[in-house]
């Protein structure tokens, strides 16, 4: 009898009313997966611009589509708060759902801890100042943007919706701008406005690939697209709208990273000075100083969009766990008037604050992404299982697949 309950679809429970649209959903799936081309610089240093570009589709082909479409599927089945959590509790029992949770919970809070010091990084490259060398300096700008993003989150998930679309459109515009006219130049090795542009760049890479980091962080750039379904529950019309916004963000995702990592390679070909922040760079040396501060605001308010987002998913998870019973209905509760999960954003703050003084990059994400690749594999299984033992399971969304071709 035990056993027949763990592999039934948990219970919704009653939560706020369903305020996000498509729009806020795309936005809010963008920033949990991309938010920006921030990290293409990394895989340009470690891999070249032509490994770079190969390894988006590449990863995006065997990896990204096959967990948005997972993504896609599992969230019309189970249209509450908690996502992958409540997919893995419906397939394994409610034990495997908590540590599935718990899991993610870790990984998010681990990689939303990078982005208080890509903040700081990207405004320094913008104002061109060395704000590192005065820890004063440092903690605050810190500290008030995380203030800040927490101050968003507890107004309630449909600002952080709405912010998050006029997050996105804010860092694109100036990528588009400098994306096209470098294409100008594709051909006469000049742009309509005097740019050089050498287009045989794309075509290179670093004499010896650091594959370790490269892979990381390609999979680092092209994952966490279930991101969006942890605030499933506060989606209006989630048969409909979900799917469609996966596939939105599919194509702005490709897009996202390949054309930048292009236009910047035919800018610049010094691979080995390829970081975070350099993309700022190469738009004041190459670009003019204008193309160079609009790059850099544009890059800090990708980063503020990504740290509000990953406040979302972890927050949004935790409350959802409250609202299903995997934890403490506290955990469900709101502030009366914007419906925010007001405990489980200050356990989610605290986690990230607690993990912000590891200053390396490359050990922040090689703790996340061994975290999250665990927990990705217990919703791949999760998927698979639920075709079997619940195949009647109402899914607005079927990946069209069966059998073998599930499996693959």
């Amino acid at each position: 009898m035990a056993g027949q309950e763990e592999e039934k679809p948990l219970i919704p429970k009653g939560h706020q009313p369903r305020t996000i649209g498509l729009w806020s959903l795309v936005a809010i799936t963008y920033f949990a997966v991309a938010g920006g081309p921030e990290g293409t610089e990394t895989m340009v240093q470690t891999g070249g611009p032509m490994l770079a570009i190969a390894g988006v589709i590449i990863i995006g082909v065997i990896w990204s589509i096959p967990v948005a479409l997972m993504t896609a599927e599992l969230a019309t089945a189970f249209p509450e708060n908690g996502g992958y959590t409540l997919w893995v509790g419906a397939a394994f029992g409610s034990v495997v759902g908590e540590m599935a949770g718990w899991l993610q919970f870790v990984s998010n809070s681990v990689d939303a801890a990078i982005y208080p010091g890509l903040f700081l990084s990207y405004l320094e490259a913008t104002l061109q100042d060395d704000l590192k060398s005065n820890p004063v300096t440092s903690w605050g700008i810190k500290i008030v943007f995380i203030l800040f993003i927490t101050a968003l989150n507890f107004a309630g998930i449909q600002s952080v919706g709405h912010g998050s679309v006029v997050f996105m459109l804010i860092l694109l515009t100036p990528f588009m701008v400098i994306v096209l006219i470098s294409f100008t130049g594709f051909f006469t090795g000049e742009t309509i406005l005097g740019w050089k542009f050498d287009g045989s760049h794309v075509l290179e890479s670093v004499p010896q690939p650091d594959w370790s980091s490269f892979i990381m962080v390609v999979l680092w750039n092209m994952g966490y697209w279930e991101g969006g379904s942890v605030c499933a529950g506060e989606v209006a019309n989630v048969a409909e709208v979900f799917p469609r916004a996966i596939a939105i963000v599919l194509v702005i995702v490709v897009l996202n990273y390949g054309l930048p990592i292009m236009a910047f390679a035919g800018l610049d070909n010094n691979w080995a000075a390829y970081d975070n922040g350099y993309y700022i760079h190469i738009a004041m040396e190459h670009c003019g100083k204008f193309f160079g501060l609009a790059l850099g605001m544009a890059q800090c308010v990708s980063v503020t969009g990504l740290f509000a987002n990953a406040m979302v998913k972890n927050s949004y998870m935790v409350c959802g766990m409250g609202e299903q019973g995997m934890l403490p209905t506290v955990f469900a509760e709101r502030l009366p008037v914007t419906g925010a999960p007001w405990l489980s954003l200050t356990v989610t703050v605290a986690l990230i604050c607690s993990v912000i003084p590891l200053k390396s990059f490359k050990t922040i994400l090689g703790v996340d992404m061994n975290l999250y690749c665990i927990a990705l594999l217990l919703e791949i299984f999760a998927v698979i299982r639920l075709r079997y033992s619940q195949p009647d399971l109402p899914r607005a969304y079927r990946i069209p697949v069966e059998g073998v071709g599930l499996w693959l």
